[in-house]
């Protein structure tokens, strides 16, 4: 299989490409992995391994079971499918591929980045490779009426045969697999160009193999009228979202056990919102090559991230203990569940925006900056979200919000969540990632964080969970407009342009919307967002994937400005663990304390015995009675 596309027309360099592929696995073995990582490998794979005529290989069921997928996701086809792609890399026309011991070798590297240790060109081509494993290449299911039935990823996905087999079963079916769609797949325009493939250009290259390219690449042509079934997909993501935090000593089995009735409507509209970032087709439901690629690189950075801890699970073996004695049990290794990033308090209630979900879905977008300066993701940062205020439990008041949160010396997260009269989607939730502190509350005209101008510094970013994923980093080039803004009069503020406020005049001129903004009004009751990328330039950029769709879709897509009434609105402060002095949480108590008995010493003045004198003196101060009002006594 694959013999005939390696003929080269120069006889003295034709290696065939089972030859090639075999060597570059070991390349993988000897340069990316240890020598212990190597023989905990091999031992998984030979305890599970089924033999067929000297053939040691993995079945779909086999590699299922080994990484605990859970059931009811019916995700286990598509990451199968994924693997038999990953495994002939570089190579297309060896896919789909037996899930031989150096076949699955290949995967785990890929997989885990591992192949960035020695494929450092090919770096940012994951995603082209990755869409390819994916992919349904057949011009029917490209171009499909809606009237015509979908193609299913249990059809696409099957067991692995012998070549003459499997040729057979796609003949009965209708449709092609990965090797043979690319032949049968004539292009509409014969002048296309086509993209090269750097991740496996930087594979042969190691190679010294570059010639083989040309020649095997033929049968891996006209990307463009493939796509990925965005049904299938869709589990795919569900997996992803459930296994987020995923360590690679975690035993497997603990996030399908976190899989329950109330999780899984959750992972489902997170998946939905995922998805919907991607614009499938709506004819063919299928997801497009430039789509992916764009909305993978821009909204989604992180979005394969968990698959690297899962498939470090190749190289933990539980028969192989180095610290027990021969001829004795083996017992299972101790395991201390992290507990959720999410901390709350008894009094916290249990309704909340921010849910284990909700964080899954933010880390395929966001990274958070460390004490140290370094942009990590989410979970292996360690950070530690604590809620600062909301609105359910803490009212709806300004005085409030700014007690609770400009008092937080460090990073915040802000959630809002509300209902719209928007005709695509009611439900709307939003957020900003602010690593620096919020500004205080200043005087009657607001107070404001102005852009730094240090390249370095930590960057601000807006988001959109709901009802479609989107992103929307720091201007890098913003000089004017402030990040965020507060005032007791106008609201808050993000991403808008904030007019100069004249001394001599006492009415507040309210924020005007940025390109990319939101603006909460004064009691928290409605919020606006807008997201135009024809209004200019302003704080924060505008997401590609949905600027697209507002573009060319303007009848189907979100509208550019959605107003919609506030259900929720959560600001959780972020801190990282400390390994000497006080945190951030302790010094949070301690401030919210003092300012408690600032207030108490302030009502317990004494005045003599002139207790009547004392009360109005207090009353005039406005710090007691009815023209106090919600204001805290600490408050200034």
């Amino acid at each position: 299989m694959g013999q005939s596309q390696s003929q080269s027309t120069e006889p003295s360099k034709e290696v065939p490409i089972e030859q090639l592929s075999h060597e570059l696995a070991l390349r993988f073995a000897s340069k990316c992995y240890t020598h212990l990582e190597i023989a905990h490998f091999k031992d998984n794979f030979k305890t599970l391994a089924d033999h067929q005529e000297g053939l040691e290989y993995w079945k779909e069921d086999t590699l299922c079971r080994f990484l605990a997928l859970p059931e009811p996701l019916k995700a286990g086809p598509v990451v199968y499918q994924m693997c038999t792609y990953l495994g002939a890399f570089p190579f297309p026309s060896l896919a789909p591929c037996f899930l031989t011991r150096e076949n699955t070798l290949k995967i785990v590297t890929i997989m885990t980045g591992r192949y960035k240790k020695i494929l450092k060109r090919g770096d940012s081509d994951k995603a082209k490779l990755l869409f390819r494993s994916l992919a349904v290449f057949d011009r029917r299911a490209s171009i499909s009426s809606p009237t015509k039935e979908k193609p299913s990823m249990d059809n696409v996905v099957r067991e692995q045969l012998p070549e003459d087999m499997l040729k057979q079963r796609e003949a009965e079916e209708g449709f092609t697999s990965h090797a043979s769609g690319f032949a049968i797949d004539e292009p509409a325009n014969d002048d296309e160009e086509e993209d090269d493939d750097d991740l496996a250009l930087a594979a042969l290259d190691s190679l010294d193999a570059i010639e083989v390219f040309k020649h095997d690449h033929r049968t891996d042509r006209k990307i463009h009228h493939a796509m990925i079934p965005a049904e299938n997909f869709k589990k795919l993501v569900m997996l992803l979202l459930l296994m987020a935090g995923l360590e690679p000593l975690t035993p497997l089995a603990t996030y399908g056990e976190a899989l329950d009735d109330e999780r899984l409507p959750a992972l489902d509209a997170s998946a939905n919102a995922i998805i919907a970032a991607f614009d499938p087709d709506p004819h063919s439901n299928g997801i497009k090559y430039s789509t992916f690629v764009k909305t993978v690189t821009t909204t989604l950075p992180e979005l394969f991230d968990p698959f690297s801890a899962l498939f470090e699970h190749f190289l933990f073996s539980k028969n192989i203990n180095l610290n027990r004695h021969r001829d004795t049990p083996n017992p299972a290794p101790a395991y201390d569940p992290k507990p959720s990033p999410i901390y709350r308090s008894p009094e916290d209630g249990i309704y909340s925006i921010f849910t284990d979900t909700l964080l899954s879905q933010l880390s395929m977008s966001l990274k958070l900056f460390n004490p140290s300066g370094s942009l990590l993701n989410i979970f292996t940062s360690n950070a530690r979200f604590n809620r600062l205020y909301s609105s359910s439990s803490d009212g709806t008041s300004l005085s409030s919000f700014s007690r609770q949160v400009t008092s937080w010396q460090s990073g915040t997260l802000l959630l809002i969540s509300g209902t719209s009269s928007d005709h695509l989607s009611n439900l709307v939730t939003l957020g900003a990632y602010l690593p620096e502190r919020w500004p205080g509350p200043g005087s009657g005209s607001g107070s404001k964080s102005i852009p730094s101008s240090d390249p370095a510094s930590p960057k601000p970013c807006l988001f959109q969970l709901q009802p479609r994923q989107a992103l929307f980093p720091a201007n890098a080039y913003n000089r004017m407009s402030p990040w965020s803004y507060f005032s007791s009069k106008s609201g808050i503020a993000l991403g808008c342009v904030i007019p100069h406020q004249s001394r001599t005049n006492t009415n507040t001129q309210p924020p005007i919307l940025g390109p990319v903004s939101l603006l909460i009004d004064s009691d928290i009751s409605t919020a606006t967002f807008q997201h135009d990328g024809s209004a200019g330039t302003g704080a924060f950029v505008t997401d590609p994937g949905l600027e697209t769709a507002q573009t060319h879709h303007s009848e189907t897509a979100q509208p550019k400005k959605v107003e919609f009434e506030i259900d929720s609105l959560e600001v959780w402060g972020i801190s990282f663990p400390v390994h000497a002095g006080e945190d951030e949480v302790t010094m949070q108590q301690k401030r919210l304390a003092w300012e408690e008995a600032e207030a108490a010493r302030r009502r317990g003045v004494n005045f003599g015995g002139d207790k009547d004198g004392a009360r109005a003196l207090l009353e005039m101060a406005g710090l007691v009675g009815d023209k106090a009002g919600s204001r805290s006594g600490g408050s200034v």
